[in-house]
């Protein structure tokens, strides 16, 4: 008896992690009632939001490439908690000092994530 091959994944996103993917599916599923049913999305979106979920609505991109952001703002335009961000810094995502403090461009959040997304499948 031969072993059985596995087939080739066709996921067209081979750097998503399970979150990832799981999130794509969601947000497919989302798109699909806000076409067909608007208010019932309206609906469910606002209750996902009040239960912390609010990550299911597209977030449309609010800041220009060479905007400074806090960390809160970085962490609001990532759907993540501020300590993320923190450890997002640890790991080498640039930060500019300024008089106010500590603030992220918001090209080189943008940038971190792709190089972080390159890394996961290999092609640094």
């Amino acid at each position: 008896m031969s072993p059985r091959r596995r087939q080739p994944d066709p996921w067209p996103w081979p750097a998503d992690t399970p979150l990832d993917r799981a999130r794509r599916v969601a947000r497919s599923y989302r798109d699909a009632l806000a076409d067909a049913d608007p208010d019932t999305c309206s609906q469910l979106d606002a209750r996902m939001t009040e239960l912390g979920q609010g990550w299911v609505q597209p977030k449309p991109l609010l800041h220009h490439d060479n905007d400074l952001l806090t960390a809160t703002e970085v962490a609001d335009m990532c759907d993540v908690k501020v300590r993320t961000v923190d450890v997002w810094r640890s790991r080498g995502l640039p930060a500019v000092s300024t008089p106010d403090g500590t603030r992220y461009r918001a090209a080189d959040v943008v940038d971190y994530h792709a190089r972080k997304r390159r890394q996961r499948t290999g092609n640094i």
